[in-house]
């Protein structure tokens, strides 16, 4: 008798996303705070800041910011800031209570906030 073994790979582990920039990962083990986030569409583009948690090192965050961007389409710019299109991410992330927060911020390209 031949056995035959089905394996069946377990399903991917779904990927989150910030519920204001839709199109951006959140990183394994970052929790977003909806309530300290902001977005809104002005005639000029989308300016959006979603807030996150997490306890893992800056540095996996970074790291997993910095790989995870330009598979989406954005293009790191010299003073670390990403852009695509007609718009510029910025990450920052800052120790709060023991934990990582990291902040994200999306405007149009060229806007005060953006320079």
């Amino acid at each position: 008798m031949i056995a035959v073994l089905l394996c069946v790979a377990p399903p991917a582990l779904a990927q989150s996303f910030f519920q204001s920039i839709d199109d951006l990962p959140l990183a394994p083990g970052l929790t977003e705070s909806a309530d300290e986030g902001v977005s809104f569409d002005s005639p000029g583009g989308r300016i959006v800041t979603a807030v996150a948690q997490g306890a893992d090192s800056i540095e996996a965050y970074r790291r997993f910011y910095d790989d995870a961007l330009p598979a989406l389409g954005w293009k790191r710019l010299a003073d670390g800031r990403y852009r695509r299109d007609d718009e510029v991410l910025s990450l920052e992330f800052k120790p709060r209570d023991g934990r990582v927060e990291v902040r994200i911020g999306v405007v149009p390209a060229g806007s005060e906030k953006a320079r």
